[in-house]
């Protein structure tokens, strides 16, 4: 599973409705500060096959994130 940090509730909010605009399943989970570089809280899980996909489409929505990383 690939994740999408992002700082808050809202941003992952914005996440998971990009992505399910591309048919992407996807579910907003917490993170623990650890697990990423700037300790996001909030992170939006999705199959690591459509990650290209997830990035053009939080790319094209404007949805801010920090990093996407591999769990």
């Amino acid at each position: 599973m690939c994740v999408v940090s992002v700082r808050s509730m809202t941003h992952a909010m914005k996440a998971k409705k990009a992505l399910e605009g591309l048919d992407i399943k996807c579910d907003i989970i917490k993170l623990e500060p650890y697990m990423t570089k700037k300790g996001c809280a909030y992170g939006v899980q999705f199959q690591c096959v459509n990650l290209y996909s997830a990035k053009d489409a939080l790319d094209k929505k404007s949805v801010k994130y920090s990093e996407i990383i591999s769990l």
